[in-house]
């Protein structure tokens, strides 16, 4: 499988966000950048002012392919972080006074402060939070930034907006405030607080931006098969004679096998899927386009074929990009 990743529309996707959200503005780049590869990095760090990771060694990874611009990991993994100070780039995340005991004992000055504000998974309450400002007061230092997660969208974003401004009142704490993420662009501009973590509109996957990343396998076979015949593992019978495309891609590339139905696109008609993905390839009915071995059959090919996958799979969009593995061919134009 191939994910060709266009990054002159990641690039404009980035201009058309910010020029309606004038806040500093931090791209996410977890899991592979939603699929599209974290090395689209570098080629977009001059219009970002910092990134966002899920773990120290993805921080790492950008620290050595050059990224010089702050790297925030949003988990825990402060060993790590500890063990990469000297990347001073990265900024590891403090979720309890226990953390920042441990960073500031150890010399590390730069780091973020993680606020629960309902989603509770990470991040320290009032009390906790109370004492993280007291540590920091104590050794005379100010997190590089307080930030939180919006947990239902705009559904809960106007309180979780009100508790997050009300337990950041403390001025060690103001200065780099963020919350919101890419629903931000369809909220009121009041409450972007200093920052905002895009991730997923950033990729395409919104009311304002279009989609950077492609996905598309090889056609390796076209055979013509009979009426009654099988195709593929189980018990699936072709109702009518039919030509069948074999591609180069399945379930363990990230095209999931799945009990509706499935397509491709190639030279712009909707290819079925015929039985199931196997391993490693995909049979498709090509009996209504003419093509060739060697020529490109499209997982995604626009916007609404991802937002397909993600209904039929009974899941996110989020996921469909991240499930694309490894062993994907990423080519950069």
């Amino acid at each position: 499988m191939q994910l060709v990743i266009d990054l002159s529309k990641l690039r404009g996707n980035i201009r058309r966000i910010r020029a309606r959200i004038p806040v500093r503005f931090c791209a996410v780049v977890k899991a592979e950048a939603y699929g599209h590869g974290l090395m689209v990095a570098p080629y977009i760090e001059p219009i970002v002012d910092s990134f966002a990771v899920a773990t120290c060694d993805e921080a790492m990874e950008l620290a050595v392919s050059g990224v010089k611009k702050p790297i925030l990991v949003l988990g825990g993994e402060l060993k790590k972080c500890l063990y990469y100070g000297c990347a001073p780039q990265i900024v590891p995340t403090v979720n309890t006074v226990k953390d920042a005991e441990t960073l500031l004992a150890a010399g590390k000055r730069n780091f973020s402060v993680a606020v629960n504000t309902g989603m509770n998974r990470l991040g320290a309450d009032g009390a906790e939070l109370d004492s993280i400002v007291g540590v920091c007061k104590n050794y005379g230092v100010k997190p590089w930034s307080v930030y939180s997660h919006i947990y239902g969208g705009i559904s809960t974003a106007g309180e979780q907006s009100e508790a997050f401004d009300a337990m950041t009142k403390d001025a060690i704490l103001r200065g780099n405030r963020h919350l919101y993420c890419s629903c931000a662009l369809d909220v009121a501009e009041n409450y972007m607080f200093d920052m905002t973590r895009m991730g997923i509109a950033m990729y395409g996957y919104s009311n304002y931006t279009d989609i950077a990343l492609t996905a598309r396998a090889k056609i390796v076979e076209i055979s013509r098969v009979a009426r009654c015949s099988h195709v593929g593992y189980g018990d699936f019978v072709l109702d009518r004679d039919a030509i069948v495309a074999t591609v180069r891609c399945g379930y363990a590339d990230g095209f999931r096998r799945c009990d509706k139905p499935l397509y491709m696109t190639v030279r712009g008609v909707k290819c079925p899927v015929l039985g199931q993905p196997c391993m490693d390839l995909t049979m498709i009915d090509v009996t209504n386009v003419v093509c060739r071995v060697g020529e490109n059959a499209y997982v995604i090919r626009e916007k609404a074929d991802a937002l397909y996958l993600a209904n039929v799979y009974g899941t996110i969009v989020y996921e469909v990009l991240t499930g694309f593995n490894a062993r994907a061919e990423r080519i950069y134009v």
